[in-house]
């Protein structure tokens, strides 16, 4: 199906080749259950992607950096450097290790803002533990990196929901947001993957606190439950954004199942465009 280049996707990664083979174990298996595309396996070229984006009519992307610990599979400098070849198509999300010390901490995030040009920083709290038990976002170590984000009006996006990969759920209670939401009210807080199975927590959020947004990457919108359904139909319209978490889902098969939601148009631009544009403070 051919659309209008509109919509902007609040997560998706540029997996190459090389970066294909350091997929950690916790990961493969997700991979399968979600029946994937082999291009998670075999990576692929930017221009691979930006082809994908072009047949889904999908303007931009918010790329993300990817970390396991300190190794990468795409890194901070990739992103960039795709973001600075494509400016018009790519936003580019990077990633720290919040178990640094502070200082070392906010210094590799004025470094990735003011040096590398990336525009959002992606954290995922199940990454911060012993493989059992990850670190909850209201957590003192989180707070350097909520410090210089709000001193440089960088957006923070944050996993929220249980995780498909072998690795601990409890951190991403979405709940655990509103002490962050309540602290830093200048800070732009996106709540990713939905936030299954606390997604009512998480869209009561979104509602509360003006700072606060919720994605939905890795969730099909076939499978979004009803009641996150009826957030984006109505009270929450304006704070829900469109995302795949590509290449775990594509473009085409998110935008098909979003479409059979049958979505007022106004709804549906805002889902797939404007709250993203507002978000990330992007230019049209």
């Amino acid at each position: 199906m051919s659309r209008e280049r509109i919509a902007i996707d609040a997560w998706a990664s540029w997996i190459s080749p090389e970066g294909a083979t350091k997929w950690p174990d916790e990961y493969l298996h997700i991979f399968r259950k979600y029946r994937s595309p082999q291009v998670i396996f075999d990576g692929m070229s930017v221009e691979e992607m930006l082809a994908d984006m072009d047949t889904a009519g999908v303007d931009r992307c918010v790329l993300s950096a990817f970390y396991h610990k300190d190794m990468p599979v795409v890194s901070n400098e990739e992103v960039a450097a795709a973001a600075a070849a494509h400016p018009d198509r790519f936003v580019p999300s990077g990633t720290v290790n919040v178990l640094r010390k502070p200082l070392d901490v906010t210094r590799e995030i004025e470094h990735m803002v003011n040096g590398l040009g990336i525009r959002a920083v992606r954290l995922e709290p199940y990454m911060y533990g012993d493989g059992m038990t990850g670190l909850p976002p209201n957590d003192k170590h989180y707070w350097p990196v909520y410090i210089k984000c709000a001193e440089l009006g960088v957006p923070v996006c944050i996993q929220v929901g249980h995780t498909g990969p072998l690795l601990p759920s409890e951190a991403g209670r979405p709940i655990y947001l509103d002490e962050v939401a309540l602290s830093f009210p200048d800070l732009v807080i996106v709540g990713c993957h939905l936030g299954q199975p606390w997604h009512d927590e998480m869209t009561t959020l979104a509602w509360k606190h003006p700072n606060v947004y919720v994605e939905t990457s890795a969730r099909t919108p076939k499978h979004w439950p009803a009641s996150f359904v009826e957030f984006v139909k109505g009270w929450g319209q304006d704070k829900v954004m469109w995302a795949t978490d590509y290449p775990l889902l594509s473009f085409e098969r998110t935008l098909d199942e979003l479409d059979a939601l049958g979505l007022d148009e106004k709804i549906w631009r805002k889902v797939v465009r404007d709250n993203a544009m507002r978000a990330f403070s992007l230019e049209a």
